[in-house]
């Protein structure tokens, strides 16, 4: 319908071209049924609509090939009939005329700026929030004997500390501990209690240097959603609070469904952890 390259699509200087067509059509037909009326071809100008209307289905036509959908634009034909064609009590004016031309020269030019780029897409899922979700699968087979009772006092206790209830961390994860049954969960989800709770302790003292002496083991490497070489960790201490976050985080998301809705909106607090090793754990 439309001049093409011989690839089959229009060409950038194509477009712009049949765009600069859209007020050449509605305001020359504007200008025509004028010319008409003065030869007295017409009686009056404002019957001679066409141009806009043509305007219309012209600019419909380009914005359909855009790699992103104007439905306004694509709508024009669908505004021509309503106001030209169909039968009215008031018939279109040239006033009216001159408004619609000034409206689709307008869109025409918003189809230009707004709409010749494709989207860029979204991906669906962070790149941290994928590694995230990845590591909950990953351990998911390890952890399906914590109780649920338990899972909320892991619950709560992670999101106590990500708002700094250091007396309520403390309550939390000791009960948490006292929940665990030993030999049915790996060790390495009692040491991440404990690293949470004495540097909850230590915080609430104002103790801001001190953290806990319980230290993770190569043993506990497989549960962990950090593992990095001992060379690219900064500061061993906030990296094993980290990893103890990150899995107490994950097994309170497994097995306490009641507290998934706030651990969901509460996310983030994880994710930023996360997003302090992206240049070491996301792939290049």
């Amino acid at each position: 319908m439309f001049l093409k390259s011989r690839s089959g699509r229009r060409t950038k200087r194509q477009e712009r071209l049949l765009l600069l067509l859209v007020p050449v059509l509605s305001f020359g037909g504007f200008a025509l049924g004028i010319g008409l009326q003065h030869a007295g071809v017409i009686t009056d100008a404002a019957d001679f609509y066409w141009g806009s209307v043509f305007a219309s289905l012209l600019l419909a036509g380009i914005a359909l090939g855009k790699p992103r959908k104007d439905i306004v634009s694509l709508c024009t034909p669908m505004f021509a009939l309503f106001i030209f064609i169909v039968p009215l009590e008031t018939k279109p004016s040239l006033l009216l005329q001159a408004l619609y031309a000034a409206s689709i020269t307008a869109l025409a030019l918003r189809l230009e700026l707004r709409f010749s780029t494709p989207r860029t897409p979204r991906k669906e899922e962070d790149q941290m929030e994928k590694y995230l979700y990845e590591y909950i699968h990953r351990i998911t087979p390890h952890f399906g004997n914590v109780s649920r009772d338990c899972a909320h006092d892991i619950a709560s206790a992670v999101l106590s500390f990500k708002f700094g209830l250091y007396p309520k961390v403390k309550t939390d994860a000791g009960r948490a501990l006292a929940h665990l049954e030993q030999g049915k969960v790996p060790p390495v989800l009692g040491k991440a209690l404990a690293i949470l709770r004495d540097r909850a302790a230590a915080l609430e003292e104002a103790r801001v240097g001190e953290f806990s002496p319980v230290a993770f083991g190569s043993e506990d490497m497989p549960f962990l959603a950090l593992s990095l070489p001992p060379d690219q960790v900064e500061d061993p201490n906030i990296y094993t609070l980290d990893n103890a976050i990150l899995l107490l985080y994950a097994v309170a998301y497994l097995q306490s469904p009641d507290d998934g809705q706030s651990l969901d909106e509460h996310q983030n607090f994880v994710i930023q952890i996360l997003e302090g090793y992206r240049r070491l754990i996301a792939p290049q």
